[in-house]
């Protein structure tokens, strides 16, 4: 009998603690306990594994991911660098934008997810994959510089040599993340760059146009300047003749009965 329950007890035991089956198939498990925390050792449903910290009610549990690799369809656009500034060297009629349109396949490692669910830096499978969708974002930016950076030196770029720019990107890229991420493949959708040249040539004229621009500003500054000048003149002299004429009323007719109203005005300002 005793031999019964002794066999039954370590039935319940190695039950508990087997932890292989709590992972679906092509899944990676990682058992996170309240007394050991994340186990480094990732469980798959095809090994065997066991952990004794599931003994303990309520005290393990087991976290399922996915370790596939995702892709991800990203864009970057914007002006070249004072594009905006530049195209007014044509009144606006240039169009310094570009377009890159990018498939991105990218995948962690089971290291590293393990590493980040330990820094409590994602808690799931969809904590996971938008992460990895950021680090898709980030990638894509680096790729569009790389690209803007060729198409504007002096041996410029195209489709084909982008492509190959991005395929080189990816690799730096991968390397610099030390086998944590990997940009599996990058594949250029859409290549849109503005004409170079132009925007060269934009480029050599801005300072004159800005000159040109800031010339005319100060000219009409000068301008208002004066107009204000000689408003504020004459509402002086208006106010002195005001007072002048309430001193001698008798003023007023004189400035009525006037062939010459100016040299009556001069006058009565010598008076004053």
């Amino acid at each position: 009998m005793s031999l019964v329950i002794l066999l039954g007890f370590s039935g319940f035991v190695f039950y508990t603690g087997w932890t292989q089956f709590k992972v679906d198939s092509g899944n990676v498990g990682i058992v996170v306990s309240k007394t050991g925390g994340v186990n480094p050792n990732p469980i798959t449903h095809d090994k065997f594994s066991w952990s004794w910290e599931f003994l303990l009610p309520t005290n393990a549990r087991v976290v399922n991911f996915v370790p596939k690799t995702l892709s991800f369809q990203k864009s970057s656009s914007g002006l070249l660098p004072s594009g905006g500034e530049y195209a007014k060297v044509f009144n606006g009629a240039a169009d310094f934008s570009y377009a890159f349109d990018f498939s991105i396949d990218v995948k962690a490692s089971i290291d590293e997810i393990c590493a980040l669910l330990k820094a409590g830096e994602i808690k799931s499978q969809d904590d996971l994959e938008k992460l990895l969708e950021r680090k898709a974002e980030n990638f894509a930016s680096l790729a569009a510089q790389k690209i803007l950076s060729a198409a504007l030196s002096s041996a410029g770029t195209d489709f084909s040599k982008a492509q190959s720019l991005v395929d080189d990107a990816a690799k730096e890229y991968s390397g610099a993340q030390k086998g944590s991420f990997e940009i599996q493949s990058v594949t250029l959708k859409k290549f849109s760059v503005p004409d170079i040249a132009l925007y060269k040539k934009a480029a050599a004229s801005y300072e004159e146009y800005a000159k040109a621009l800031s010339d005319a500003a100060a000219k009409n500054a000068q301008k208002e300047a004066e107009e204000s000048s000689r408003f504020k003149t004459t509402m002086q002299k208006m106010e002195s003749l005001g007072e002048t004429l309430k001193k001698y009323p008798e003023l007023s007719d004189m400035i009525k009965n006037s062939d010459n109203i100016n040299k009556t005005l001069q006058t009565i300002d010598s008076i004053e």
